[in-house]
């Protein structure tokens, strides 16, 4: 009897230590380099400057192992190893200082390492592919247009892989008139390059081959989302919109309110995934609902989508404002395949802005006291576990 006992009593540890351990799963943040701040050209500058009323930002972008960051008010993309180590720099020399310390001594022209000089207006975004760099930069007043108090204004500048400048992406393609304000810009795995603007009441997307032909064009909105039931929910709000890695469709993470407001009453969230080639939906599921406990009392919080990786899987993140990030990778059909916890002080950063690869590789940039810190999570090593093709 004691041994029988003794048994489901060690039974019962062991469930409650595993239990303990599925739930506190942390996926551990790997610190690669910090970039200093300042005006050189291995440093970045995050704070205001004359003529600008707000902050500065960068975007990150990681492909084979090299690192591109980019400092909008200086206008300048930097490339990096792992290592932090400085391998290429392009930037505006009216906002820059001329980086003579990258240049040898015995030889002027000879660069230690490979610049280029182009003259950024206000760099919003950096995609790069084997075939090259692809920036969002503001045109000259010139050739601004507006329609509907919408201002269009955006093109995407192609870069070769050495850092020349190769010619410009508008809504028809190469040469073509400007985007309205681009909110991303994505890089599939054959190279295909994905434009998604936003106006006052759509979002468009531009889907282009690597050449720079348009091959798709989806106009998406505001009224004309699905919507779950008559009378019941209002129109749907695009929260995120994301391509698919491999195929010609989008994922549309939409949020819902209820028409009738009551304390009881919570938002829905669905993911519907649109064919581009068929031009229709082909499925959606709902997205759970995040709860995050403020004290005594349960609140929703936000599940953050952040997009689609190789195999699949999505990518959702939501925080309980402690420091502790919950990522939650979902499959095609809404299931949850796993959950990790990561931790960010946000008490401690200035400005951030994470990066997620086509093969689930989670990253950030951190602007801090003493500099801007590039960390990853290896998630990708997760994906490739629960990848269904």
């Amino acid at each position: 009897m004691i041994k029988r006992l003794f048994s489901l009593l060690l039974c019962t540890v062991i469930l409650l230590l595993a239990s303990c351990r599925q739930d506190s799963k942390v996926l551990e943040k790997e610190d690669l380099f910090i970039i200093p701040m300042g005006v050189m050209a291995d440093e970045l500058e995050y704070f205001y400057r004359s003529g600008s009323l707000l902050p500065g930002s960068s975007d990150l972008f990681i492909q084979n192992g090299r690192i591109f960051v980019t400092s909008s008010h200086t206008g300048k993309i930097i490339e990096m190893n792992s290592y932090g180590d400085l391998l290429s720099l392009i930037y505006n020399p009216q906002t820059n200082p001329e980086p003579a310390h990258m240049v040898s001594k015995d030889n002027e022209k000879e660069s230690l390492l490979r610049i280029r000089k182009w003259n950024f207006r206000n760099i919003e975004h950096i995609a790069v592919s084997d075939k090259g760099l692809y920036v969002v930069d503001q045109v000259e007043e010139s050739v601004v247009s507006q329609s509907e108090n919408t201002l269009y204004n955006r093109v995407v500048l192609i870069f070769d892989e050495n850092g020349e400048y190769v010619d410009f992406l508008g809504q028809e393609g190469i040469n073509g008139t400007p985007f309205a304000y681009v909110k991303d810009l994505q890089i599939t795995d054959n190279g295909d390059i994905v434009v998604i603007s936003q106006s006052v009441n759509e979002y468009r997307v531009y889907w282009f081959s690597p050449e720079g032909s348009l091959l798709y064009k989806i106009l998406l909105g505001n009224n004309q989302l699905p919507v779950p039931g008559e009378g019941v929910w209002g129109n749907g709000q695009i929260e995120k919109i994301s391509p698919d890695p491999r195929f010609p469709r989008i994922y549309l993470k939409i949020a819902y309110f209820p028409l009738e407001d009551t304390p009881e009453s919570t938002a829905l969230g669905r993911l519907y995934t649109l064919d581009l080639v068929e031009g229709e939906y082909t499925g959606f599921f709902e997205i759970p609902h995040f709860e995050v406990e403020l004290g005594e009392r349960s609140v929703e919080g936000v599940n953050e989508y952040l997009g689609a990786v190789r195999g699949g899987l999505h990518y959702f993140m939501g925080s309980d404002y402690n420091g502790r990030y919950h990522l939650t990778i979902m499959d095609s059909t809404g299931a949850v395949k796993t959950n990790r916890v990561l931790t960010i002080q946000d008490q401690d950063i200035i400005y951030k802005n994470l990066f997620l690869n086509t093969s689930g590789l989670l990253a950030g940039i951190f602007y801090e006291e003493k500099g801007a810190r590039v960390s990853w999570w290896r998630a990708d090593k997760i994906a490739e576990k629960y990848a269904e093709n």
